[in-house]
């Protein structure tokens, strides 16, 4: 009897990473009962069934899971039963394995909170500013009536006047919240809110190399990173160390942008790049139709291309 299909139909990886939980598969029964020379091949099935698409799934056709895994057809015949353990057909006509299964359904529990996380903090970020809007952040003046000299508090912090006389408690421009060359007068108090909610205290709205980092666009999310890392520290570290890390960060992705020091794709990534390696060295594509008693498996095909790479690099054989 089928069982019904454990997530939709489009559930990908997307680059989650599939990481191998050895307690759990040294008390796998199916791990214990595989002889030696099959379990490799069990752990090649478990990453190629995570690749597919519902991921974590095997289409119902031995020949085509031989294939995917590099195993040739009378091999995968003999050790089918111990190979295939635990693995059921679903309603969609693909199989499936509870223990692949759990994993996938972990991977889109964590990604179901992440996306909540985000929306509750844009949430959060908007109602801020629409608060701010309306002249009740931190750092605001409340009290829009008239003082004693005429002068019409507008509640900006900034003030009006309409006489000669200056009062210099109320004329004083409030700390963050007007900001240098044009700079958006709540920018800055934002960020060092959000700098102080994580424990980094010696905060400066009016630092320069702040306003500087502002204005090149780096997002509230980057400083409160950087905060963290302070708060960590043992001992805590302040906000001028906090701007360093900033200030790094920004020269790290400058250099990324520019493709200053990206690391070399490895070639040994998948089979994709494996066979691209092939033909770069002139051994030709994996032979996947030869299903010859002789024939190439794919892990050999996988070890000839890496010997070549290593004389190539002037590496001992």
């Amino acid at each position: 009897m089928t069982r019904s299909v454990p997530y939709p139909a489009d559930t990908r990886a997307k680059g989650w990473r599939f990481e191998l939980d050895h307690e759990r598969i040294e008390q796998s029964d199916t791990w214990a009962l595989a002889p030696a020379e099959v379990k490799p091949w069990l752990l090649m099935l478990w990453v190629t069934a995570w690749r597919q698409e519902p991921c974590g799934s095997l289409p119902n056709e031995d020949e085509l899971i031989a294939v995917r895994i590099g195993m040739p057809m009378k091999t995968f015949a003999k050790v089918r039963s111990k190979l295939m353990r635990g693995w059921w057909l679903a309603e969609d006509g693909r199989l499936y394995h509870d223990t692949v299964t759990k994993r996938v359904l972990e991977m889109l529990a964590a990604r179901e909170a992440e996306r909540r996380r985000k929306a509750e903090y844009r949430q959060r970020k908007e109602a801020e500013r629409t608060g701010l809007s309306h002249g009740t952040g931190e750092g605001h003046q409340q009290d829009d009536t008239r003082n004693d000299t005429g002068r019409d508090d507008t509640g900006t912090g900034t003030g009006t006047s309409t006489g000669k006389e200056e009062n210099t408690h109320h004329a004083r421009t409030t700390a963050g919240s007007v900001g240098v060359d044009g700079q958006s007068p709540t920018k800055a108090g934002e960020v060092c809110r959000a700098i102080k909610a994580r424990k980094v205290a010696d905060v400066n709205p009016s630092n320069p190399e702040l306003v500087a980092l502002i204005a090149k666009g780096v997002p509230v999310e980057t400083f409160e990173a950087a905060a963290d890392i302070c708060a960590k520290s043992t001992p805590p570290k302040g906000f001028a160390y906090l701007l360093g890390i900033v200030k790094r960060q920004l020269g790290e992705a400058a250099q990324i942008a520019a493709g200053v020091g990206m690391p070399e794709k490895p070639w040994d990534e998948n089979r994709s790049t494996i066979e691209a390696k092939g033909e770069e060295l002139g051994l030709g594509r994996w032979n996947e139709h030869d299903l010859s008693v002789s024939r190439e498996t794919f892990p050999q095909y996988t070890a000839r291309i890496r010997q070549a790479v290593e004389q190539r690099q002037g590496v001992p054989a």
